[in-house]
């Protein structure tokens, strides 16, 4: 069967139930061949958000109907607004700097839109943000390495990538790599399975970095090999001065599949987290985000109101925007709060809002909890390490964080807990029990029952 483009896109839409998805729906249809599927969207977010959630299954789907080896290639055309001449972080090279020989900066896989002036700060990332800044104007001098931690989608990479284009900006002699640390690790596997000239560029390209951005370091965890590189790889960086900068989902002592030493040495220099924006936050990152995105016409009100109910990360906030805004364009509606409550709560099966946590407290799930499992409530929040109390106490800790609003620190002072990170380490081993053993899956849903 020959396809076209818009076809073979309707389809994929059609059978993955993903028509009304706002990223999908922003994708235009470009091009096919026997090679691959080409879309074009208009930001780097939307390209982003759509590799993420679905390019494994999209690959799938065009592998089925076209055949082996036909993937999904997504394209940026980005409206043509030219870049200002001053703008102190998109340093550019003029033909008489080309024509001295100074040859533009080489590839860094960092992405030009992610800067300090984007990045929205507020009380639950001003130590993030204050220690990123630091170590991109004197790289190597202090903080070696910085190791930021948080949550999905509360801004980490971001402030990754700002750190490496503001140094390439103050600094454009200083070679800077970014990289997630499961590139980091397929390198390493294609570098050990080619030739040693393969090995050995692999390593000159890491070693030599005077600053190493690494994404998501808590991918390394029960990878033995990889962790034994990237372990020579920074102590090499480290004894050089070059500066290291790590993200990762919790903190360094809360990555227990790890080499004690690499957990030591990421404690070196600085420790900072980002924790889940306030409501204030919340608005400035909807106006930033209708800035990014070119929405000239949301209300105030309606970014007020998306940023009372959805209070999780900021890929949310983002995701209930471009819904509210694509829908309105779609049934041609004016934006209002009483549209964006309409269809927020009606026509989106599984949004990312809390209506239903707000009624829910850390009272309500110790209770339940300890009435499934026949303890005291008062048990859940003592110090007392047993296995009839453990197992219970981590997954009322785990419901906390997924039914209710509560921060990690809240939940934490509901158990008579002063570590934030103790609630982090019992929601990781609930879901893992959960993924692994059937029992547990089906307690932790009837538990869930219960308290709805």
């Amino acid at each position: 069967m020959q396809y076209t483009a818009d076809a073979i896109w309707s389809e994929m839409l059609s059978e993955f139930d993903n028509r009304e998805d706002p990223y999908l729906r922003l994708a235009k249809p470009v091009a096919i061949t026997r090679e691959g599927l080409t879309i074009s969207v208009s930001t780097p977010i939307t390209q982003e958000r759509i590799e993420e959630r679905f390019l494994a299954d999209i690959n799938l789907f065009l592998e089925k109907q076209i055949g082996q080896g036909c993937t999904l290639t997504i394209t940026v055309v980005e409206p043509d607004v030219p870049k200002p001449s001053n703008s102190p972080l998109v340093p550019s090279s003029t033909p008489e700097e080309t024509a001295a020989g100074k040859t533009p900066p080489a590839e860094t896989g960092l992405n030009p839109q992610y800067t300090f002036e984007r990045f929205v700060v507020g009380p639950s990332n001003r130590l993030s943000h204050a220690a990123a800044l630091r170590v991109s104007d004197n790289p190597g001098k202090e903080m070696n390495p910085l190791f930021i931690y948080g949550g999905v989608g509360l801004g980490k990479t971001h402030l990754l990538r700002a750190i490496g284009n503001r140094v390439k900006a103050i600094h454009p002699h200083l070679k800077v790599v970014y990289v997630t640390s499961e590139t980091f690790m397929n390198e390493y596997i294609d570098s050990i399975i080619s030739s040693r000239t393969t090995s050995q560029d692999f390593r000159s390209r890491y070693r030599t970095a005077d600053v190493l951005l690494i994404d998501d370091i808590q991918f390394l965890q029960r990878k033995e090999g990889t962790q034994e590189e990237f372990f020579n790889t920074f102590n090499e960086l480290h004894l050089n001065s070059n500066h290291i900068v790590m993200t990762s989902d919790r903190p360094p002592k809360n990555l227990e599949n790890l080499h004690e030493r690499l957990r030591s040495r990421f404690e070196w220099g600085m420790v900072a987290d980002i924790s889940p924006p306030q409501f204030e936050t919340r608005v400035a990152i909807l106006r930033q985000k209708c800035e990014d995105n070119g929405f000239t016409h949301v209300p105030d009100s309606v970014l007020e109101y998306i940023a009372e109910i959805v209070q999780t990360h900021i890929r949310d906030l983002e995701g209930t925007l471009v819904t509210l805004v694509t829908n309105a364009s779609v049934f041609k509606q004016e934006l209002t709060t009483e549209f964006a409550r309409r269809v927020l709560s009606d026509n989106i099966p599984s949004p990312p809002l809390t209506y239903r946590r707000k009624t829910i407290t850390a009272e309500e799930i110790q209770k339940t909890v300890a009435g499934y499992f026949r303890v005291k409530v008062s048990d859940l929040k003592s110090s007392r390490r047993t296995r009839t109390l453990v197992v219970p106490r981590q997954i009322a800790m785990y419901l906390c964080r997924q039914l209710t609003n509560l921060s990690l620190q809240d939940i934490a002072s509901a158990f008579g807990k002063r570590d934030h990170t103790t609630i982090m380490h019992a929601c990781d081993r609930t879901e893992e029990a959960i993924e692994q053993d059937a029992e547990m899956n089906q307690i932790v849903h009837s538990l869930i029952e219960g308290i709805k």
